[in-house]
């Protein structure tokens, strides 16, 4: 599997839900992650980081709490944004980078 890093460099924009297990919400998130995941698969990278076994990541990409949710395309952020979102939401930042 390629370093989250490398992922992020590529020129398919690539949605990152950084997120901590024992979070409230973690399994609506999960349904969230899978429906956006399925729906974009080729188009986009969708990647879930599970931050209670790394907290390192919140760290470096400088976020302050769970879930936060970044795009990025060729290495540059394009947004994040914290809290739980619904598919919706979520698929509307996708589009700012297709």
């Amino acid at each position: 599997m390629k370093h989250l890093d490398d992922v992020i460099k590529e020129s398919k924009p690539t949605l990152v839900i950084f997120q901590h297990s024992g979070e409230v919400n973690a399994i609506d998130e999960n349904i969230v992650f899978e429906e956006i995941k399925s729906k974009y698969e080729g188009r986009a990278n969708v990647i879930s980081v599970d931050c209670s076994r790394n907290g390192s990541y919140k760290e470096h990409y400088r976020f302050q709490g769970y879930p936060t949710w970044i795009l990025f395309k060729e290495g540059q952020e394009l947004m994040r944004a914290g809290g739980s979102r619904t598919v919706a939401q979520v698929e509307a930042m996708i589009a700012t980078a297709l």
